[in-house]
């Protein structure tokens, strides 16, 4: 995913910067990104009191949340592939063959994560596994397949964030509409462009 949008910054009260704290982070993600993100947020929509700030911190960190399942899910599709190819490469070696023996034991392994690292190593094995009748489109499809209880697990989280981001616009709404309207249309336009871009 690309990094993430710069913005000036615009500093809330100081009355409320503790209530702004504590990010919602794990694994590898950054103070440095979740910061930007906020920043990108709260440039577009510019809260101008302690309730609007407060609101605003809700909704990044839903949105935060979405995010980060939607990389998930990017993942898990990766890793399916990933293993789906390494199981080729080893049923596609000639089963008679010492050195084929040799290869699935030792090498295939070696191949896969080149396939998944390295994009000259992808589009020749891509070809070679072609050649024996397993196309990257079927590969891609089993991976689908095959991951689908995951996809469905994260889609389903997604779908709890989504709801609750909802039902926080729609108390932004009965104070005001047009600050829920950009709120929501900023938040989404940050998510959905970072993934349009990382699809390039």
């Amino acid at each position: 995913m690309r990094a993430l949008v710069k913005s000036s910054a615009i500093n809330a009260p100081k009355e409320i910067q503790r209530f702004l704290e504590d990010p919602p982070l794990v694994g590898g993600e950054t103070l440095k990104d979740y910061n930007a993100f906020f920043a990108a947020i709260a440039a577009s929509v510019k809260p101008t009191d302690a309730i609007d700030w407060l609101f605003t911190k809700d909704i990044v960190d839903l949105s935060w949340h979405i995010r980060r399942e939607r990389t998930i899910i990017a993942d898990v599709v990766k890793l399916a592939q990933k293993q789906i190819v390494l199981a080729l490469l080893k049923a596609t070696s000639d089963a008679s063959d010492a050195e084929s023996a040799l290869y699935r034991i030792l090498d295939a392994a070696d191949d896969a994560n080149r396939w998944a690292n390295d994009p000259e190593g992808r589009r020749e094995i891509d070809a070679r596994l072609a050649e024996k009748g397993h196309p990257p489109s079927t590969t891609l499809a089993q991976a689908y397949i095959n991951a689908a209880p995951q996809i469905d697990a994260v889609d389903k989280r997604i779908a709890g964030y989504e709801t609750r981001r909802i039902a926080v616009l729609r108390e932004v709404e009965r104070r005001s509409e047009k600050f829920a309207r950009d709120l929501d249309k900023a938040s989404s336009d940050i998510i959905d462009g970072e993934f349009s871009a990382a699809a390039e």
